[in-house]
């Protein structure tokens, strides 16, 4: 997995797991209208992308930390399995960042568990490309 920073796409995670939610973020009313029945109506879908895998290098999970205190959103790269040739892109928001040190091993770079609010969907285009 990378992230775009400043000019390039830069790695920071070699990804273990990662899985996808889809939640469909819905209003209900009851009324004389409806009969005094709920309906239900669908208003958005919420995208999350959830990660596990291990820190590049001792830098990267910091770097990821920076990320998420700018509360901006970032663009990520990644491929759906080993052996992928194709890489998707996808701009999201670092909701939820954590990380397990071997504290046993000097230099050791760790795992990381990471959860991103996507925003929009998955393109094969890259969104940071000059045309």
């Amino acid at each position: 997995m990378a992230v775009y920073k400043e000019t390039a796409y830069v790695p920071i995670a070699c990804i273990t797991s990662r899985s996808e939610g889809n939640t469909t973020n819905t209003s209900e009313k009851t009324n004389v209208c409806t009969q005094g029945k709920t309906v239900t109506k669908a208003n958005s879908i919420t995208r999350t992308v959830s990660l596990a895998g291990e820190i590049v290098d001792e830098n990267s999970y910091y770097d990821l930390k920076e990320m998420q205190s700018t509360l901006q959103e970032q663009v990520f790269r990644v491929y759906k399995g080993a052996g992928e040739t194709n890489p998707l892109y996808f701009k999201g928001i670092i909701t939820d960042l954590s990380a397990d040190f071997d504290a046993t091993e000097e230099g050791a770079t760790g795992t990381f568990t990471m959860d991103i609010a996507v925003n929009g969907d998955y393109t094969e285009d890259d969104p940071m490309a000059t045309p």
